[in-house]
Formats: structure tokens, C-alpha cells, sequence
């Protein structure tokens, strides 16, 4: 289940979120709309970790994620795949994925770099091929 209460968020003096509150339980889907510029991906980023919010509580599965860095929600079980690609031009597509363990504190870093390729295997079998050549759709699970 997630949980948002009374979210707010600022970017500057400009007050973006204000007061948001919602809950989905497992398996149900939520849809978020609105113009340009109301904040639905100010919404998406503070859930995933990318903004802090300036007040509220993000409850994920019973855990308190707000405010988390990306990598705490993302153990939690939440990801936001971004409308932009942020593929490094020129590297593969297993080279792409070891910048992502860069700064890890973690060992075993190769060890989960197999764990995610076992996940998706289009990637895996792409491993070696330029990031920029996948389809639009592999580049986003990139």
C-alpha cells in the first residue's frame, strides 16, 4: 500500500504540492492529470525520492519512505522511470547499468548487475551493444 498525506513541496517560493492526499492498496491503479506546470511530476519525484518534500508523509508498505534518498524507495519497492532517456552516449548497455552502482555501499555490486540483467532479459541480451541503439521502450527498462 501507499500512503500520502498532506504532501506539500516547494520549488523555491513557488508552492507546488499542496496538501495532497491519497492511498492505493496493492494492484489497484491511480491515475494523476492535470495542465502543464500543476505538478504531477513534482508529485512523481517526491514519492520516488528526487524532491524532498517541504511537509506530509510518504508511507510505503508500512514503511515511513519520506524524504528517503532514491535508493532507500527503491528498496521500498518504488521506481520512477523518467520520460527522458539518460543513456550515456557511447557506453553499452552493461556499462550504462555499472554507472548505476557507482557510489554504492554495498559490496557485490557485479553480483547484483547480473541480478537485474537476470530481471530483464532483452538487456541481457543487448549487454554488450551501444545503449542509444535500443528501441524506446529498452531504453526506458535502461
Amino acid at each position: 500500500m501507499l500512503q500520502v498525506n498532506s504532501l506539500h513541496s516547494h520549488y523555491g517560493l513557488s508552492h507546488v504540492l499542496q496538501g495532497i492526499d491519497f492511498s492505493l492498496e496493492a494492484g489497484e491503479v491511480f491515475g494523476v492529470f492535470g495542465r502543464n506546470g500543476v505538478g504531477k511530476t513534482t508529485l512523481l519525484k517526491n514519492i520516488a525520492g528526487w524532491v524532498k518534500p517541504t511537509s506530509g508523509s510518504i508511507i510505503a508498505a508500512g514503511k515511513d519512505i519520506t524524504g528517503k534518498e532514491p535508493d532507500a524507495v527503491n528498496r521500498a519497492g518504488i521506481a520512477l522511470v523518467p520520460e527522458d532517456r539518460r543513456i550515456f552516449p557511447g557506453l553499452s548497455v552493461r556499462e550504462n547499468m555499472e554507472l548505476g552502482l557507482l557510489g554504492r555501499q554495498q559490496s557485490g555490486g557485479e553480483a547484483a548487475l547480473e541480478a537485474v540483467l537476470d530481471r530483464f532479459p532483452r538487456l541481457k541480451e543487448r549487454a554488450g551493444q551501444a545503449g542509444t541503439t535500443l528501441s524506446g521502450g529498452e531504453q526506458q527498462m535502461l
